[in-house]
């Protein structure tokens, strides 16, 4: 009898310490390809279907003209502190003309201008801003800057600046919400074997990670300048990996008030893949 050849499933993922219990180990599954950017590079990668799943910004999901749907298998959100979304301020935050933002994100920038207007009143001019560049080549740092991912633990900004703001810290306490930075979507059109093979093999290394997660942080956490100890609260007490009822309706209201400022033009009603 003839082998039907298995389709490849290419992932789109992140070299984030976040992601790490969400996809650590899935590389040595058969049949999935895994191709790793940063979060604000995933979405074009879902665009010019160079992967078909990718754990990209949740403000993506609304800015592309591509039809998606979300794959609910996990996410990286939080419930309060994050310790890698920050805005770093030599400036009083209610005196902020401009803020040099990370390019490594769309959600962080944009949840940045909701919680500036919601909590000061100001709409402060974006420039974005490569920050990787500034640690590594010494140069000098803007007087406000928004910080996401691992270097906002590994860079020399924590001593840089006295006014400091923990994004989904901000977030949960104006809206008593956890905070969804990126979640799993590909193409609405994919097929449903693709689609539940997706979501059985995240499901299983989600689960399968969740039960060792201090060997999977002892084996990645020191590569990406993370003090072990550290690194284990951060994925255990700051970082969430569930999709549920809550995230969905955090979603909502993001997308809703992102409209409200002008950040994307309509809200597209939240579509999921069928399992």
């Amino acid at each position: 009898m003839q082998q039907v050849k298995q389709e490849i499933l290419r992932l789109g993922v992140v070299n984030f310490l976040n992601a790490t219990p969400l996809i650590d180990g899935i590389e040595t599954t058969q049949g999935i390809n895994l191709i790793q950017k940063v979060p604000s590079e995933l979405v074009g990668c879902l665009e010019r279907d160079e992967v078909d799943f990718a754990l990209a910004s949740s403000i993506d999901y609304q800015k592309s003209n591509k039809d998606f749907a979300i794959l609910p298998v996990g996410a990286l959100s939080s419930d309060g502190e994050t310790l890698t979304v920050r805005l770093c301020s030599r400036i009083p935050f209610e005196k902020i003309a401009e803020v040099y933002c990370d390019i490594d994100s769309h959600t962080s920038i944009a949840l940045l201008q909701i919680v500036l207007y919601k909590t000061y009143g100001i709409r402060p001019k974006i420039i974005s801003c490569d920050v990787k560049s500034l640690d590594n080549n010494n140069l000098k740092w803007p007087d406000t800057v928004l910080l996401i991912g691992d270097k906002v633990v590994t860079s020399s900004a924590e001593t840089k600046y006295p006014f400091q703001l923990d994004l989904g810290e901000a977030w949960s306490s104006q809206t008593g919400l956890p905070f969804v930075f990126a979640m799993w979507f590909g193409n609405a059109s994919l097929s449903n074997d693709l689609v539940n093979r997706a979501f059985i093999i995240l499901d299983r290394q989600r689960r399968c990670n969740a039960t060792s997660l201090e060997q999977v942080v002892s084996e990645n956490a020191q590569s990406r300048g993370w003090d072990v100890e550290l690194a284990f609260r951060y994925v255990t007490e700051h970082i969430q990996y569930a999709f549920t009822e809550s995230h969905k309706k955090s979603l909502d209201l993001f997308y809703e008030l992102s409209m409200s400022l002008g950040i994307i033009d309509e809200v597209a009603p939240l579509r999921f893949h069928i399992i």
